[in-house]
């Protein structure tokens, strides 16, 4: 089969609580992943169960806003876990670290068998970790860049794709600017889960590195 005629790679977009201002925000991504693939958002559970064991599964899976940390979608997220663990690759993302309960991190991500919890939260500048991500992908991401965000700890070195270093600086008009170089702490992660891979980007306001993260992590 030509190259030309290969099926478009399918992202699923889970926003069971989306927000008005969601596509407006994120309007540059989307159009990016509507171009190189074909974009299914789903705002029911049951949907998004369904589209996640149908045939062809989802080529990835982005996890937009907080509503399966909440115990009434806890079933979505164990069938989201289960499409990882066969393989897949799901990322929460976008308005998931501006509207999740910090104390309902750690449950989360514990169900994937990671230990991550929240962690600061803040402005800095993080700086790709080349030895993690192999040169094809560094090729396609910003080597650092400055970003609000969430981050979760305590997150291994080899699943860290940026990291604080020594010049990582709070960066804010109000407070000083102080080192905020904390080991094991990330904005951008991405973790082998059974057979499929679970990332994870704290940004908070759409920056452009970031958009290169996810298309990365979503294999475009």
């Amino acid at each position: 089969m030509a190259n030309d005629e290969r099926p478009r790679p399918q992202i699923l977009l889970i926003s069971l609580n989306l927000q008005p201002y969601f596509d407006e925000i994120y309007r540059s991504l989307l159009t990016e992943l509507g171009t190189k693939g074909k974009l299914h958002r789903v705002k029911k559970a049951d949907t998004a169960i369904r589209l996640l064991s149908e045939n062809p599964r989802p080529s990835a899976v982005l996890i937009t806003d907080e509503a399966l940390t909440d115990q009434k979608n806890a079933h979505v997220w164990e069938a989201v876990l289960q499409y990882v663990r066969q393989g897949g690759t799901a990322v929460a993302m976008g308005q998931f670290s501006s509207f999740v309960k910090p104390n309902k991190m750690k449950p989360f991500f514990s169900k994937a068998g990671l230990p991550w919890e929240s962690g600061s939260y803040h402005r800095t500048t993080l700086v790709l970790n080349q030895e993690v991500v192999g040169d094809v992908l560094a090729a396609k991401l910003v080597s650092r860049y400055s970003q609000k965000a969430l981050f979760v700890k305590p997150v291994a070195f080899e699943d860290a794709w940026y990291q604080t270093n020594e010049n990582s600086v709070h960066e804010s008009h109000v407070f000083a600017p102080t080192s905020v170089n904390n080991e094991g702490e990330t904005a951008v992660a991405l973790a082998r889960v059974g057979e499929g891979k679970l990332g994870y980007l704290g940004d908070v306001n759409a920056e452009k590195g970031s958009e290169a993260v996810i298309l990365a992590m979503c294999g475009l």
